[in-house]
């Protein structure tokens, strides 16, 4: 899965795009579609309820990129912003013949937003990648007032730590999971850890994603019910791409 598939895997995957595009060339790729649950951490920004996504990224020469994702979403019961907007910009290094780096900032924010605390937030990304099939992910946010659909008890930073793995058993089929931490002492007083399993199929232009994807009894804490708990998420995707 890329990063506008909102799962876990998101990071490992897109240094394993710019991987494949290292060269001269600007390479333009996108999707649009839908997902039956917008899950991001093991947390549902719709509910359980169905949303409308879509992506683009662009790669430039030395590695250099950009991207942007939208979402429609609906975290509160009550006053609920209906879409979430999010913009990153990064570069990749080819380290070794088994080894990548992945650097990016990103800016998360939530349009028209009528909650009296802002879910907007910056995050700084750092990733290692081995042969592009295994992850891990270090992510820091140093100002955050609330995340997903609960007002924090105190500003302050985040952090959030993930390891991701994808095995392609064809060309067509790939299974991919991954586990993470994500450290909200300094706003909720409290960590959690969430997880995922997720089979992809790729008939192209098409993408088809099947995820499991689950979070641990601390999130149930601080988040409503029908924000947290084990779920399946259907996702489909048209992709494409200027080469």
């Amino acid at each position: 899965m890329k990063r506008h598939s909102r799962t876990l895997l998101l990071l490992g995957l897109i240094t394993g795009t710019a991987a494949a595009h290292a060269d001269s060339a600007t390479i333009v790729t996108g999707s649009l579609g839908g997902t039956s649950d917008f899950v991001f951490r093991g947390l549902s920004l719709t509910r359980g309820k169905p949303a409308a996504q879509g992506s683009i990224d662009v790669e430039f020469p030395k590695e250099f990129y950009i991207g942007a994702f939208a979402a429609t979403c609906d975290p509160n019961p009550g006053p609920s912003p209906p879409l979430e907007l999010d913009v990153w910009a990064g570069r990749y290094w080819r380290m070794s013949k088994d080894f990548s780096g992945d650097l990016r900032v990103s800016q998360y924010t939530y349009l028209d937003d009528p909650r009296r605390k802002s879910y907007n937030r910056t995050e700084f990304t750092g990733t290692v990648g081995f042969r592009n099939q295994l992850f891990f992910a270090a992510i820091y946010s140093p100002y955050v007032e609330a995340v997903a659909s609960s007002p924090g008890y105190e500003d302050g930073q985040t952090w959030a730590f993930e390891l991701s793995g994808r095995h392609a058993i064809n060309e067509r089929f790939a299974v991919s999971a991954g586990i993470g931490h994500y450290d909200l002492e300094d706003v909720y007083h409290d960590s959690y850890n969430y997880w995922n399993v997720t089979v992809t199929a790729t008939l192209a232009p098409f993408e088809l994603q099947l995820a499991y994807l689950g979070v641990d009894d601390h999130a149930a804490d601080h988040f409503p019910d029908d924000v947290v708990g084990d779920r399946v998420a259907f996702t489909a995707l048209w992709r494409f791409s200027n080469q």
